[in-house]
């Protein structure tokens, strides 16, 4: 018995020093459930360069098998060296990985912009595909293209909530987690970067996936989900989804794939944003899912719409980002709030001044997209606050001098 014991011990032992090595870990609910192999999703996949004559470069990397073969992935990469810039050993750039939502795919303009602001980005594809050329899209966030030889699964509902019983290598959360740490392991392998240095951001699904992410891989030192959140079975664009699931493989689906289930092993933080009536991801279960989070703050942007263009301009995302990895202050902010009644007192502390201060409150009971929202200035310096009595909702919405819009914690939620 003793010896079995022992045993137990030395086996969590060294289970916890692997992880300390490795940097992933999966939350202990799902340690013996999903088969990756974090030891190889933390090693670079092998890749190949396919075009390096742009100011963007595109590549393809190893990614799970599929369908009985190996998969490819294809992404975009850009640094301030790969359109003319300079770098040595001793000032690397930060790393950024940026993960697309639904219906889109690996955006250059993405990349791009990531590496204008002297960062090395990587955005992958995560539906099989490799988009189009620029010339050919629509737009900028054109996300045009043609179905890989080697892909992975798509990027549907049968992927992503009806293929349940079979195989994870048939299932798409299984391959979109992996490729995004392949990803990760890749930049972080390139000379050019600082592998201490690096951050996630996604948008909608990528949003989701970017909770996923961070729960996993603890080798971020920022992760900034937009839209995306968990608890998506009690509230979502995707009710009917569940709905045709039933209950028993709704549960199954939660705890395998929902962000619920992982927010609250992430070591990383975290900036939540979201929009107060946005379509997909509910305010209530937005909040739940950063309440999970160890390390969270927040910015509830008034009817911030809803696509992967509105996804990735608001600019708290590189201030956030740039304060966690370069040490820069200007996102450097708390506020306590404290309430009793329909009375409250807030305080807010930070490095620059607020201009604005609001409560945002709705005393609308409709779905959470169809409410509306109301915003009402406040006196900044006596900091008290009279809440209507009949408000469903509420928070305290302020803006800085920069422009960067947080928010506390809502209450009623």
């Amino acid at each position: 018995m003793r010896s079995g014991i022992l045993l137990g011990f030395c086996l969590s032992l060294l289970h916890g020093f692997v992880g300390a090595q490795t940097g992933l870990s999966l939350p202990d609910v799902l340690e013996t459930r999903i088969p990756w192999d974090l030891a190889i999703l933390e090693e670079a996949p092998d890749y190949q360069w396919i075009n390096q004559s742009d100011s963007v470069w595109s590549l393809t990397y190893t990614g799970e098998h599929y369908e009985g073969r190996e998969t490819e992935v294809f992404a975009y990469y850009a640094s301030p060296a790969t359109f003319g810039g300079e770098y040595s050993e001793t000032g690397r750039f930060p790393g950024i990985v940026l993960v697309h939502g639904g219906g889109g795919t690996a955006f250059r303009i993405w990349a791009l912009e990531w590496a204008k602001r002297g960062y090395a980005a990587i955005a992958m594809d995560l539906s099989g595909n490799r988009p189009l050329p620029s010339l050919e899209q629509d737009n900028p966030w054109g996300s045009k293209g043609t179905r890989m030889d080697a892909g992975g699964p798509k990027q549907d509902d049968v992927h992503k909530f009806f293929r349940l019983d079979e195989p994870f290598t048939e299932q798409w959360q299984y391959h979109s987690v992996s490729n995004i740490v392949r990803a990760h392991s890749l930049i972080r392998s390139f000379t050019e970067v600082n592998p201490q240095k690096t951050a996630i951001t996604g948008i909608s699904w990528g949003g989701y996936l970017t909770n996923l992410v961070a729960g996993v891989d603890h080798r971020f030192s920022a992760a900034v989900p937009v839209y995306g959140c968990g608890f998506l079975h009690e509230g979502s664009a995707w009710d009917s989804q569940f709905d045709s699931l039933g209950l028993e493989a709704t549960q199954r689906w939660v705890e395998l794939w929902d962000p619920s289930s992982y927010v609250s092993n992430s070591t990383v933080p975290m900036l939540f944003i979201n929009g107060t009536n946005d379509f997909a991801y509910f305010v209530e279960n937005w909040q739940r899912t950063a309440n999970l989070a160890k390390d969270a703050k927040l910015s509830m942007i008034p009817e911030l719409k809803h696509s992967h263009l509105h996804g990735a301009e608001p600019e708290e995302i590189y201030s956030f980002i740039s304060q966690e990895l370069e040490d820069n202050s200007e996102f450097i902010s708390s506020i306590k709030v404290k309430q009793k009644g329909n009375k409250a007192k807030y305080s807010i502390k930070q490095v620059n001044e607020q201009q604005e201060v609001y409560l945002a409150y709705t005393t609308d009971s409709n779905r959470s997209p169809e409410r509306e929202w109301k915003l009402k200035a406040l006196d900044k310096v006596k900091g008290k606050i009279t809440v209507p009595t009949n408000a469903e909702l509420w928070y305290i919405y302020w803006l800085d001098d920069r422009g960067n819009r947080r928010s506390s914690e809502g209450r009623g939620w």
